[in-house]
């Protein structure tokens, strides 16, 4: 009887020791100074969740939706290809300007991250499930090239990311724009010949 309380009594102490030991590293910053990976992680969650009233602009040109979002003092300009049976309204949440956005997690985290960078992120939609590349690239090009001039935007680095079938449309895209960089996800591209500004 005696092995076995000896044996309950440091089990619950050492639990309890444990217990406290967490919780004094959970909120020893009380809020202030993130010197802890925990202290990091919630600043930057508190940051996206700002970027989150940053409800974006949506249009309806050249028969598809085109929705954007331009933050302060932009550095870049970033065109976002949604992959196969995506749609513009998936990299951004449901807000009263853009009532069918859905935010799916992957894609509004891309945007989130984006804008907190200071890139200018835009987004249009494929007219069906996939995108036609012959149909659709001047169409894309005509979009892009007028909403860089409306905003001024003309002098920011140009680049583009897709992914599946939108992967494979910035690649043929980019041989008819210049885009200083682009990236292409679970796609296989087209990379010749591609029109590449030279990064200084």
């Amino acid at each position: 009887m005696n092995g076995t309380g000896g044996f309950r009594v440091p089990v619950l102490f050492t639990v309890l020791i444990l217990f406290l030991v967490a919780l004094i590293l959970l909120f020893r910053n009380g809020g202030e100074k993130p010197n802890s990976s925990v202290g990091l992680v919630k600043q930057k969650w508190n940051s996206f969740e700002s970027l989150v009233q940053f409800n974006p602009n949506v249009e309806f040109r050249n028969g598809t939706d085109v929705i954007w979002k331009i933050p302060d003092s932009p550095k870049a300009v970033l065109f976002l290809a949604h992959g196969y049976s995506g749609q513009a309204n998936d990299f951004w949440d449901k807000s009263s300007e853009c009532p069918n956005c859905i935010g799916l997690p992957e894609e509004r985290l891309i945007v989130l991250h984006t804008l907190a960078r200071k890139f200018a992120v835009l987004t249009i939609s494929s007219a069906g499930t996939c995108w036609l590349v012959e149909g659709e690239i001047m169409i894309v090009k005509g979009i892009i090239e007028w909403w860089v001039e409306k905003y001024k935007l003309e002098k920011l680095p140009l680049v583009a990311l897709g992914a599946s079938s939108g992967g494979y449309f910035i690649s043929m895209l980019a041989t008819y724009m210049r885009f200083s960089s682009i990236t292409v996800m679970i796609a296989v591209g087209l990379f010749h010949p591609m029109d590449f500004v030279k990064m200084m």
